[in-house]
């Protein structure tokens, strides 16, 4: 019976972190994408970045397009079209000057609440002396 408790025990933990990882990368996942776009030298097509955000995340790559989407209706990031000779149109996206300043922002919001949550983690509070 006390190995039912560990396996259920194991089995809740599994849920929470699944749980938590979701919801720490849906709240980042404009931010990389907009980070893919920033470093970019050329426009890229949504697979190319999907690939690239992959290299660096776990989530599922359809996951990607929404936000995408997203991102262009706010105008952070332009959509073009292109034909391919390989398949269907290709969808190809830039960021913005708008999205480089609104990255640059975020990137500075994340900077440092990584810095704070790291400072909690570590038991390095200002005020805790």
């Amino acid at each position: 019976m006390h190995e039912t408790n560990e396996l259920n025990d194991e089995e809740i933990v599994a849920q929470h972190t699944k749980k938590f990882q979701k919801e720490l990368s849906s709240g980042l996942v404009s931010l990389v994408l907009l980070a893919i776009l920033n470093q970019a030298k050329t426009a890229l097509y949504g697979y190319e970045i999907a690939r690239r955000f992959q290299q660096k995340n776990t989530e599922k790559l359809g996951a990607i397009y929404p936000v995408l989407r997203n991102l262009h209706a706010r105008e952070l990031v332009h959509c073009e079209v292109k034909t391919s000779d390989s398949g269907p149109p290709r969808k190809y996206y830039t960021i913005t000057a708008l999205g480089k300043r609104v990255f640059a922002q975020c990137l500075t919001s994340w900077l440092a609440t990584q810095s704070h949550v790291n400072n909690i983690i570590h038991g390095r509070l200002e005020n805790d002396q």
